[in-house]
């Protein structure tokens, strides 16, 4: 029996190797320019989430994983895998004292320097950038003096997507740890407390009500992370695109974003679709008063803002003109809310949706979605899509659903309604997106069904 039968390092390797000359064909013949970690670097191969270019990443990363595991054998990757702490806790560290701003992006900067405007010690924030720099988010270009990478680079120039970073490395950090104390206690899903309650004596939202500071970042990464790691805002953006009436401005639609906050997607979504109204509606007053405050004049004639109640029923005259197209977009809403409330909240919509308008409202659901376990799929793969069901149970007690449950859910509400689902994913979540309307014919758009 030869060696390459024997051993998987060989073929792991080859087929590392033949993804990867792969790869660089594909880059070269649409002109994508190569990888590099230098400060400016800028390439489509790490933007591009669909396609042939997913595809070959997706492959490769799967590979190199897979050699890692056999190269450092368990006692080495466990070793690796549970170290990482101490690299998260340097560069949060980095992150709360604002040490990579202070760095030029064209330049560098000795720790003296950077201890002194951070003030800190320079002996320990030597220490504390260079793990950093292990790692390659900063490079230690001469004994003591630092300077970016592409990937430090990232985390200066975007506020949202750092600020994503701070709040996995401190909030969803200390949670996770106080995952197994929170599993003690016999609550099922959404009923008693989570491991973040646990940990920090309240809920997330609470928590973060109390901490304005850790909840502006928060709502930072949480717009970061919809725009950029979530393919759910990109669905919907899509369907709007698709609909004839999106370009008709005889027969203006209306976009209501109900539990919108501060109407943020709703303005990504006026400026793209000049000839829709939208309304968004939340049943807090704060962040309705903070859209209104940021909301461009420019926009200020086709977006209109509205306190409500989410559960209380709406009457068929409630929303814009009945001849006009009418979208009811619960974006994020229902995978918060346990099942009774989840069926309590689609059988509102009921007295709207079964009005005999023409063209019939629409109820579009956009939210996320627990995979189907599939052995193709691997490990490897499988893994960014557990540690969204592991990381909504950890802050919220909350179960991500299967298709299958969401299905039942929406059967269970009404036998009335007609459902066509759909689903994308990113390389971190799974989004489903349902179009409901009563009795059947309006959806349109979108393909497959439940």
């Amino acid at each position: 029996m030869s060696t390459k039968e024997t051993d998987p390092l060989l073929p792991l390797a080859e087929d590392i190797l033949k993804h990867t000359q792969e790869l660089v064909k594909i880059l070269s013949a649409q002109s994508i320019s190569p990888p590099s970690l230098a400060v400016g670097a800028r390439t489509e191969l790490w933007t591009t989430h669909d396609g042939e270019i997913e595809e070959k990443r997706s492959q490769l990363c799967v590979l190199m994983q897979r050699l890692d595991k056999l190269v450092q054998g368990p006692r080495g990757f466990l070793h690796e895998y549970v170290s990482g702490n101490w690299e998260y806790g340097a560069l949060y560290t980095l992150l709360e004292f604002d040490v990579l701003q202070k760095i030029p992006l064209r330049g560098t900067a000795s720790v003296e320097t950077l201890a002194e405007q951070a003030r800190l010690p320079a002996d320990k924030l030597l220490r504390i950038c260079r793990l950093v720099a292990c790692v390659g988010i900063l490079e230690e270009v001469e004994e003591g003096v630092f300077g970016h990478t592409a990937i430090s680079e990232e985390l200066v120039n975007d506020e949202g997507f750092r600020s994503w970073v701070g709040f996995q490395l401190f909030e969803t950090r200390v949670a996770s740890a106080h995952l197994a104390d929170a599993l003690r206690r016999p609550d099922p899903f959404w009923k008693g407390q989570a491991a973040f309650e646990h940990a920090w004596g309240m809920p997330m939202y609470a928590w973060h009500a109390k901490h304005p500071e850790k909840g502006k970042r928060f709502a930072l990464a949480m717009d970061s992370v919809s725009k950029t790691l979530d393919p759910g805002n990109g669905m919907i953006t899509n369907w709007l695109r698709d609909q004839p009436w999106t370009t008709q401005s005889n027969t203006p639609a209306l976009v209501i974003d109900i539990d919108g906050k501060t109407g943020s997607f709703a303005k990504d979504l006026a400026t793209l679709f000049p000839n829709l109204h939208f309304e968004v509606q939340d049943s807090s007053p704060a962040p309705l008063a903070i859209g209104k405050q940021t909301l461009p004049q420019s926009l200020s004639n086709r977006i209109t803002f509205r306190l409500r109640d989410l559960f209380t029923q709406r009457t068929p005259n409630e929303h814009g003109s009945p001849t006009s197209p009418r979208v009811l977009m619960l974006r994020s809403a229902l995978w918060r809310l346990d099942d009774a409330g989840c069926i309590q909240l689609l059988q509102s919509f009921i007295p709207l949706l079964q009005h005999a308008d023409n063209p019939k409202p629409i109820l579009l659901v956009n939210d996320l979605v627990s995979l189907e376990w599939d052995p193709d799929r691997g490990p490897d793969a499988d893994r960014p899509f557990r540690r969204r069901d592991v990381t909504v149970m950890t802050m919220h007690n909350a179960k991500q659903r299967t298709a299958r449950e969401w299905a039942a859910l929406f059967a269970q509400a009404s036998a009335r309604f007609e459902v066509v689902y759909s689903q994308a994913l990113s390389s971190h979540s799974c989004r489903g997106m349902w179009l409901v309307c009563w009795g059947g014919g309006a959806a349109g758009g979108q393909d497959g069904g439940m």
